[in-house]
Order: structure tokens, then sequence, then C-alpha cells
């Protein structure tokens, strides 16, 4: 025995349980610490994000680790990746000089074709106008109108598709993954990222006016700042979404003017969505990021907001307690002052 009356760990000690029969002697190892005064430290562990970064096995989360990477291979195709096609100058000149015989190739025909065709759009516009339903010789006037917009359509589509066959021809010296591609389905990206901030904007406008509308009187500041603050993310993360979707529309329509092959086409595709897909999911993180440290300090300082804001309630309160009391005592504003009569 030792001299704390505790029998050493082995697998023949009477009436101590070890690891051996199963058991943990921790139980006497903690009554020797507290006799001798000695506690045990562990290290500090990280906390937060720390914790959970130092704790991140790729290996147990495969769906996660492979959406990260996608989002960081998203963000150096965006901004630094460099095209892999090297536009020399025999193709920049070959490029130019298909582009500009593609315009002078029946442009007056061509041109007149095509205000043939806006003034039948306009005509057929202006005669279907309100409750020409309602009218018989109004509809078989908008019917004749129709007709001659369709045909106005069809000849200018045939200068139309011959240009295009030569625009397709000229682009395809360049290729698709030439700067010339990329540098256009990033304007095509642009392109859907306003139409969604312009989305998301307005909706904003709408509901912060129905937001002040519908308000109640007994909201305070803090409180219509944060439903104001989530109401403008959620609209902003709609219209991120609806620029995606948009930009993936427009894509094929670029693809096929360079006349690429399927293989190509399918990468350049799958390449472009990932890149817009991580631009605008950083500006949403970057959004979601702005947004909670404002929420963080808004609801630090609530309190002494809330408390300001009572205290101005019970200051209003008094004045207009004081402001009753003193046209009780002195009658109203305006009204001649009492006169006592005395014998």
């Amino acid at each position: 025995m030792s001299s704390h009356g505790v029998v050493p760990d082995g697998a023949e000690a009477e009436g101590v349980p070890n690891d051996v029969h199963g058991e943990f002697p921790s139980t006497a190892l903690a009554e020797i610490a507290k006799e001798t005064g000695e506690t045990t430290q562990t290290p500090p562990k990280p906390g937060g994000l720390l914790r959970y970064v130092s704790r991140w096995n790729p290996r147990t989360t495969p769906r996660f680790t492979t959406t990260v990477l996608l989002y960081l291979l998203g963000l150096f195709l965006a901004f630094g990746a460099v095209p892999p096609v090297t536009i020399s100058n025999e193709m920049q000149e070959r490029y130019f000089g298909q582009m500009e015989f593609a315009d002078s190739l029946d442009y007056a025909p061509r041109m007149a074709a095509e205000r043939a065709y806006q003034k039948a759009q306009v005509a057929t516009h202006r005669a279907n106008g309100f409750l020409c339903w309602t009218n018989a010789k109004c509809k078989v006037k908008v019917k004749h109108l129709k007709q001659a917009e369709q045909t106005a359509k069809q000849h200018a589509n045939v200068y139309r598709e011959k240009r295009a066959k030569l625009v397709v021809a000229a682009k395809s010296e360049l290729g698709l993954w030439s700067a010339l591609g990329i540098d256009e389905a990033k304007a095509l990206f642009k392109k859907a990222y306003d139409s969604g901030k312009v989305y998301a904007t307005r909706s904003s406008y709408y509901d912060t006016f129905f937001l002040i509308l519908n308000g109640r009187s007994d909201d305070s500041m803090v409180e219509l700042l944060l439903r104001w603050g989530f109401q403008v993310l959620a609209n902003f993360t709609v219209g991120m979404i609806r620029a995606v979707f948009h930009f993936a529309f427009l894509l094929p329509a670029l693809i096929r003017d360079y006349g690429a092959s399927t293989l190509s086409a399918v990468s350049f595709f799958v390449a472009a969505l990932v890149a817009g897909t991580s631009v605008a999911f950083s500006l949403l993180l970057l959004l979601f990021g702005t947004a909670g440290g404002v929420t963080y300090g808004v609801v630090a300082v609530a309190p002494t907001l809330m408390k300001l804001e009572q205290a101005q309630r019970q200051q209003e309160r008094q004045r207009l307690l004081r402001e009753h009391e003193r046209r009780r005592g002195g009658g109203w504003a305006g009204a001649a002052p009492r006169r006592e009569h005395v014998d």
C-alpha cells in the first residue's frame, strides 16, 4: 500500500478496480490529487470558427469539401485564370476582316428589311389599342397588320441568318476559349447581375414602403431596422439566384456564336456557370457578413437604445400630465380667470 492508503493498480489487486477488470481508476487518482493539492491542466482548446476548422477532416465531409473546392475553383476562373487560347496577330487580322465582310454584305437591303419590320411592329402595336378585341373592324385590321409584320420578319430573318453564319465563321477563328469569348461571357454575367440587382433594389423599395405603412406605433427603431435588414437580405438573395439562372439561360446563345464542339461547349458552360455562381455567392457572403456585423452592433446597443426611448416616452408622458394639471388648475387657454367674491 502507498502512503495515501491506495493499493497500486494491477491485475491481482484486491478491492481496487483497474482497466484490466473493465473499470476506471480515475476516482482513486482524483482523490490523490485532492489530498496532495495537485490539479491536472488541459491545454486550451480553440473556440469558434478556429475550432471547427481545426477539427475539419475533408474525408469525413466529402460533399462539403467538394462544394468548397468548386467555390475556390470558380473564384480562380473568374479572377485569376488566363485564357488558354492566345490570339496571334494573324488570327486577329482574319477575325476583323471577316467581321467587316459580314457587316458590309447586303448592308442596304438588310437595313431596309430591318426598318420595314420595325415599322410593321409599331403599326400593329398602335392599331391594337385598348378594348380592340370588342370591335370587329379593329380585330380584322390587327389581323392583317400581324400578317404583314410576320412577312416583314421573315424577310429580315433571311439577312440575319446570312450574317449570323459569317459571324460564327469569324469568331471560330479565335475560339470560344480565347480572350474574346471569356470577355463576352464576363460581360454577359455583368448583364445578368445588373438585372438581379435591379430586381432586389426595386423589391426592397416596395418592402420598405409597406413596412412603414403597416408598422405599429409601439415598434421600436431597432425592431424596424432589423426587419428591414432581413427583408433586404432576402431580396438580394433572390436577386442573385435570378442572376445566376439568367446567366445560365443566356450562355448557350453565346456558345453557339463561336461554333464550338460539343465537348468544348459543355466544358465552357460548366466552367462559366461555376465561376458565376462563385462570384454571386461571394457577393452574398460579403452582404451577409456586413449585415451580421451591423446586427451584432445593433443588438449590443439595443438595451441602451430601449432605455433611452423609454426615458423619452416617460418625459413626454410627464409633460402631458403637467399640461393637463395646469389646464385643470388655471382653466383652458384663452378662458378668463376665475374671480372670488369677497363680502
